[in-house]
């Protein structure tokens, strides 16, 4: 059983369309597809909704229902100035922190940072990729859809390059489990170029989500 974590049902319905699908439900307020691949392998996909607790929420269900050989957390994400990411591109995330979780001023350590785990990214199972065609980045979410200077400036001494609102908080959930977690993110806007990231993301998202399914391939053909 291969597990799915998808925000928007617009990130998702490309996919889904492009395998069997055996049941739908609903859990906890959450739409839950179960399929099977093209290469006959089952799967379980759960849209989360936007954010963070939502990603989170939905992660622990998939885990405590499916138990999954592994997770793909797939869909559309921003690009920062300087990460050599263009819109379109597609991306395989190395590791991810959360850039809004700030204990930084009660007890002095960097933003990002959890105690409990001792560690500000967490890593992903993204080395038993083997092709070459997804690139590979930092990234780094929040609550927030953001291109404020002081937001940029914290992901910048993050070193993170590609932002979204879920994938750190799947990350933790699948850490906590030792859970293998790939995450997949197709760039739907850059900060820096001179349209706003509003602008992009509203003017290339439905066009990008076109692409999911065959980066879904490309990562599951080699690993």
């Amino acid at each position: 059983m291969i597990g799915f974590v998808v925000a928007m049902e617009k990130e998702g319905k490309l996919f889904l369309n492009s395998t069997q699908i055996n049941n739908s439900y609903e859990y906890a307020g959450k739409k839950i597809f179960l399929g099977t691949l093209a290469d006959g392998r089952e799967f379980a996909l759960i849209l989360s909704g936007i954010g963070k607790v939502n990603a989170g929420i939905s992660t622990q269900i998939l885990i405590d229902k499916y138990q999954p050989e592994f997770i793909i957390n797939f869909g559309v994400a921003g690009g920062k100035e300087n990460s050599g990411l263009s819109a379109g591109d597609n991306v395989i995330i190395s590791e991810v922190c959360q850039y809004d979780f700030d204990l930084s001023e009660i007890d002095n350590v960097n933003i990002g940072y959890m105690q409990d785990y001792d560690l500000t990214y967490y890593p992903t199972a993204y080395k038993r990729y083997v092709g070459n065609s997804l690139k590979v980045r930092k990234g780094a979410s929040a609550d927030r859809f953001t291109n404020k200077y002081e937001h940029l400036q914290t992901i910048k001494s993050l070193g993170a390059e590609v932002v979204d609102m879920e994938c750190g908080a799947i990350a933790q959930t699948a850490y906590t489990n030792k859970t293998p977690l790939f995450i997949l993110k197709l760039i739907s806007d850059v900060d820096g170029s001179n349209d706003s990231i509003f602008a992009q993301y509203t003017n290339n998202v439905s066009t990008i989500c076109n692409k999911i399914p065959m980066m879904i391939e490309e990562l599951l053909n080699n690993i």
